[in-house]
């Protein structure tokens, strides 16, 4: 359900976890969350990071809890001292104008910006995913001993260039041994868009026709697009480090990059009860503590991350829609700056 959970397995007498560990742990939750597609999780070739900006913002935040914890100084940003200041999401550079019925993009993204959008409907049964990067595709559907390979064309796509690959691959509902897997057919297209600017399409289902896969080319324009999970403050100093489809962004302390804010949708199945926040989240230092976000029920508690003697806190909240989120920020956050980051947390899926 989260970073802290993955790794409850541990138990609370465990010694403290190495940085692997917590990768590790990291990516399994991404894998959770979206399943695993070895193709989207290719990572751009520049990984520049936006940088924040520095006018301070005072945003009105719903605070209810009757017992105060003083944040403990740690390493990096010292207790206290966070500055909450403007903040705009990284956008995805191109749109599909028109959208296809029945599909909202969410995104993939590192530093500066969205590279991977993906445009699947809810059963998973038909959908694309749309590719930008400043290189030609280091990965083609070729390289992978799985797939096979049925037929490679050269198109066109607005007057330039592109290559088309029709090929197979397994496709497994889950990554659990002994689930079922059926093999799905692929359309690949790529070519250079504009100047150092390639897109490639990567289309499952219906729309995996040849037809198809060059009319989602021919429709993109130039209209760049907000994440689906959005911020409207963040700490001065501090870089997106990654955003996961939708449902994970997390910063990074650029002075001090051990130390981190998760932003987390978990899926529906995982969220846990209101009364029960405190029992289920590992490591946790101080009570519960019942306060407000958005006008609804959030719950708040202190916690020991078992990392570099870090402490946090982790934040159960609702949007208005009743969507739950999660919110882990480092002690260097105040109670107080903790639901105002949270009160400025939006989704739109």
């Amino acid at each position: 359900m989260n970073e802290l959970t993955a790794l409850r397995e541990a138990g609370p007498e465990a010694p403290a976890l190495s940085s692997a560990a917590r990768s590790a742990a990291r990516a399994a939750l991404l894998t959770e969350i979206t399943g695993p597609d070895p193709v989207r999780r290719r990572r751009p070739s520049r990984r520049t990071t936006l940088r924040l900006g520095a006018a301070g913002v005072a945003v009105a935040a719903a605070w209810t809890a009757a017992v105060v914890i003083a944040a403990p100084d740690g390493p990096g940003t010292p207790a206290g001292s966070v500055t909450l200041v403007d903040f705009a999401m990284p956008t995805f550079p191109l749109s599909l104008d028109p959208v296809p019925d029945g599909l909202r993009p969410a995104f993939d993204g590192y530093g500066d910006g969205a590279t991977i959008a993906g445009y699947d409907d809810p059963a998973g049964e038909d959908g694309f995913t749309v590719y930008v990067d400043d290189d030609e595709p280091q990965q083609r559907p070729d390289d992978a001993a799985e797939n096979e390979v049925s037929a490679t064309e050269e198109v066109t796509v607005d007057g330039e260039g592109a290559e088309l690959v029709r090929y197979s691959r397994d496709w497994c509902v889950g990554d659990s041994p002994g689930e079922d897997c059926s093999r799905r057919s692929y359309t690949w297209l790529t070519w250079e868009r504009a100047h150092d600017q390639w897109v490639t399409i990567d289309a499952y289902g219906r729309y995996a026709s040849r037809e198809r896969v060059l009319e989602i080319a021919a429709s993109m324009v130039d209209r760049p697009q907000p994440a689906t999970l959005d911020i409207g403050l963040a700490p001065a100093g501090w870089s997106v480090r990654a955003f996961k489809m939708g449902r994970v962004l997390t910063l990074v302390n650029d002075a001090y990059e051990q130390q981190e804010i998760t932003v987390h949708v978990p899926l529906p199945q995982d969220v846990v009860p209101a009364d029960q926040v405190l029992s289920s989240t590992m490591g946790a230092i101080g009570p519960q503590l019942d306060v407000t976000v958005h006008g609804r029920p959030a719950q708040l508690v202190l916690v020991d991350t078992g990392y570099l003697d870090q402490r946090g806190w982790y934040l159960q909240a609702q949007f208005t829609d009743g969507t739950t989120f999660v919110l882990q920020v480092p002690d260097a956050f105040t109670q107080e700056q903790v639901l105002e980051f949270a009160e400025q947390v939006t989704h739109n899926p």
